[in-house]
């Protein structure tokens, strides 16, 4: 078993490096043709995943001993219960769509079968450091990647509104370059490989240009400073990675200066441009429509809005996205998981694994928030995987902590049974 979970692992994590690298054509490419049913790569690592969770199942199960991590875990099987055996079968039965159809739409979806998949299999077999090497070496491949394409094809990108806007890499790629930084930075020891790992990273990031990652570093920066309740040493290293970073965007080609100046000067303005502005626009109209059908779901009216609009993509806030897609019982039971896994992940903030994790917790939440990427598959495993790895540190934490406890029980009931050995009335 520990070389399917590690098999799991690996397959995500190159699933997710690949996918961004090829958005979004990667994501619906199709590997084989079975009758009228086409194979995406997705299908293949949810197959192995599926069956690697049923597998143990039937022969390794064994509840949970701790409380919260057990609620996640039922939260999650409730939220797919919902989906597969309420959602489907009214968009079947009621709205009259084929069942094959109704799964594709569900499979951008599980999200929080991922989460079971990782907690309860892989890393139930290998150890966190593993996983995240598995996915350090993603984000470093394709982070090279991304620079070679740069020094070999130069800056690419689109004009938006009379501005340049660089972009060598797919915006979403940004999630994956981020956890390599804070991963180098915050998670392994500190080297300086791994410190020049995170420079790369930042300057794929940089390449990738977009605001929203910029905002949700800042914001995972923040988070780490409150997590461990000061200004570490790692920190500073952070910031010392920024300074780098910074000098050399100064003196890069000033296409690559302007596109990314106006990226920082603009990241906290909603009305910076006609895109801000449209995001703004476009979450108010989905809140309008969920305020008619909270219990509606995208995948039985295929609408976002009351009104017809020009390009019907949804909301670019995850919040407000899972509202209008799921309705309040899907999106509940979402924000639930959130909500618990954030309270283990502050819970255990000292630990340097939980803070990671919460860390980056927040910045995949501050992106999504700002993006629509909350639902799409290139990048659902690095939410399970910081999600997965809190509810496993918090699981390690908890035993260790009851075992000393037990052993000074143990020892207190020593005398006691010394002396009814010995005869002697209690």
């Amino acid at each position: 078993m520990k070389y399917l979970a590690i098999a799991i692992a690996a397959s995500l994590a190159a699933f997710t490096a690949v996918a961004m690298a090829g958005a979004p054509a990667f994501d619906s490419r199709t590997l084989v043709s079975v009758g009228f049913i086409n194979i995406y790569a997705f299908d293949l690592v949810v197959g192995l995943a599926v069956l690697a969770l049923l597998v143990v199942s039937a022969f390794y199960f064994e509840p949970d001993p701790v409380p919260l991590n057990r609620l996640v875990i039922w939260l999650c099987l409730v939220f797919l219960g919902y989906e597969f055996l309420v959602v489907l079968p009214a968009a079947v039965l009621l709205h009259g769509l084929r069942a094959f159809d109704v799964v594709r739409l569900l499979e951008y979806r599980l999200d929080l079968l991922l989460v079971l998949v990782l907690y309860t299999v892989v890393l139930r077999f290998i150890s966190l450091d593993l996983l995240v090497t598995v996915f350090d070496v993603a984000a470093a491949g394709l982070a090279l990647w991304i620079v070679y394409r740069y020094v070999a094809v130069g800056p690419t990108g689109q004009w938006e509104d009379g501005v340049f806007r660089l972009r060598v890499a797919w915006g979403g790629s940004s999630l994956l370059f981020c956890w390599l930084i804070l991963s180098s930075l915050f998670y392994w020891p500190v080297r300086l490989w791994r410190l020049v790992l995170a420079i790369a990273a930042a300057a794929a990031v940089v390449m990738t240009n977009h605001r929203s990652a910029f905002l949700a570093l800042l914001a995972a920066l923040i988070v780490q400073v409150l997590a461990s309740g000061r200004i570490t040493r790692r920190v500073a290293l952070a910031l010392a990675a920024v300074a780098v970073m910074g000098i050399g965007v100064y003196y890069a080609s000033p296409t690559v200066r302007d596109s990314v100046s106006y990226s920082l000067r603009t990241m906290f303005n909603p009305n910076a441009d006609m895109t801000s502005q449209d995001r703004v626009v476009r979450s108010v109209m989905s809140l309008a429509y969920f305020a008619k059908h909270p219990f509606g779901d995208y995948i039985w009216n295929q609408r976002y809005y009351l009104v017809q609009v020009t390009f019907s993509f949804p909301p670019h806030n995850f919040v407000v996205q899972r509202l209008v897609t799921q309705g309040v019982i899907g999106s509940a039971l979402f924000f639930a998981v959130i909500g618990v896994t954030i309270v283990l992940g502050w819970r255990n903030r000292r630990d340097r694994c939980s803070a990671f994790c919460l860390t980056y917790l927040a910045l995949y939440l501050v992106f999504c928030s700002l993006n629509a990427n909350i639902d799409l598959r290139e990048n659902q495993a690095l939410f399970a995987v910081a999600v997965a790895m809190i509810l496993a540190r918090n699981r390690s934490l908890r035993e260790a902590a009851a075992e000393p406890q037990e052993g000074s029980q143990a020892t207190a009931r020593l005398p006691q049974q010394a002396i009814r050995l010995e005869g002697h009335p209690m």
